[in-house]
């Protein structure tokens, strides 16, 4: 008996343990920006656009430092949304990356394949340490400095125009919509490779 009270054990902790699912790393040596990538949520946005649906990934991103004797500080996070959509009509895949509350307009691709559109959505390349700090600095030299990152994955259905109207008065907008958020992922900034 102990023994398989120890097995059961092991399968109630084994899907305790978070796994990752975003990956952070400096984008230069000079440490002033950074790429975040979210593999983990490449099949999620396949299963999304086999439907021929629009998926979203948004990135989520704050700065935060430890405080001794009281909770961590962090600072409101910062997004970027990336959506993609297929176009029938061209065969391809227009993909749209906006960082939200910046001064920037939106960037719009379009890729011939689908491959290259997950890549682009699971990925950010140089998002910049400024946009984080809000004109603060200081903040990224501060020993317990760290980046909380999270991901907010939404996949919308289509239907035709009068049904989705009514449907989303009738359920309050929750027709056709599956969003999953994932928890928030630590990672230091004083480690080199982050």
């Amino acid at each position: 008996m102990l023994t398989l009270t120890r097995g059961l054990l092991g399968v109630v902790l084994i899907p305790l343990i978070p796994l990752a699912l975003v990956d952070v790393h400096w984008s230069t040596g000079r440490q002033d920006s950074i790429n975040i990538a979210a593999p983990t949520r490449a099949s999620d946005i396949q299963e999304c656009l086999e439907s021929s649906l629009k998926a979203r990934l948004r990135f989520e991103v704050r700065l935060c430092r430890k405080r001794s004797g009281w909770f961590d500080h962090c600072e409101a996070s910062r997004s970027e949304l990336h959506t993609v959509t297929y176009d029938e009509v061209t065969e391809s895949y227009r993909v749209v990356a906006d960082r939200l509350s910046d001064e920037g307009e939106p960037i719009a691709v379009e890729v011939p394949t689908r491959n290259e559109a997950i890549r682009l959505v699971t990925a950010i390349e140089n998002f910049p340490m400024s946009f984080l700090t809000r004109e603060e600095p200081e903040i990224l030299t501060h020993s317990g400095a760290y980046l909380q990152v999270r991901t907010v994955f939404t996949c919308r259905g289509n239907s035709s125009r009068p049904f989705a109207h009514i449907s989303r008065i009738l359920t309050l907008g929750l027709l056709n919509n599956v969003e999953n958020l994932s928890d928030w992922s630590d990672f230091s900034l004083h480690r080199q490779s982050l």
